[in-house]
């Protein structure tokens, strides 16, 4: 198993309980992660965690695929969310995300850690790089849209 934590930063015009709101909402998650194709909430999640399976669209070279994966939704604060995602075999996302104040918006500040078998840790961290980058592009767009609207 190999292990490895990436952050990722950005300033969004916004409240932060905006932002929390979108982050927490896994329903809407098919609109701002750019991987995610589907997203079903599970019935009987652990007390206190909002579990969900989702259903991400990858490639690799010329393969097309899809995964499922768990995800749980651990804590919402007013500030933080922390998640969970597991797939198998043996892949364990964890994200902790908290939102700060600064000047007219948020500063939106991600800490991802991912564990992935030696053979998969390569190709899973780099997607994960790359998709939560546009997703908090995505988020930001689709955020500060609304607020001009």
């Amino acid at each position: 198993m190999k292990q490895g934590t990436f952050e990722k930063e950005i300033f969004i015009q916004s409240d932060a309980a905006t932002i929390i709101n979108v982050i927490a909402d896994y329903s809407q998650h098919h609109k701002i992660h750019p991987l995610i194709v589907n997203v079903e909430r599970v019935a009987d999640a652990p007390a206190g965690v909002r579990r969900y399976t989702i259903t991400d669209s990858l490639r690799w070279g010329p393969f097309k695929f899809k995964i499922k994966y768990r995800a749980d939704i651990i804590a919402v604060t007013n500030d933080t969310v922390h998640t969970e995602a597991y797939q198998a075999p043996g892949t364990y996302v964890t994200n902790v995300t908290k939102v700060t104040p600064k000047d007219d918006g948020v500063r939106l500040h991600e800490t991802i850690t991912l564990k992935a078998p030696n053979i998969l840790f390569g190709y899973a961290f780099q997607q994960a790089q790359t998709a939560h980058e546009e997703m908090l592009q995505r988020i930001k767009q689709f955020v500060e849209s609304k607020r001009e609207s």
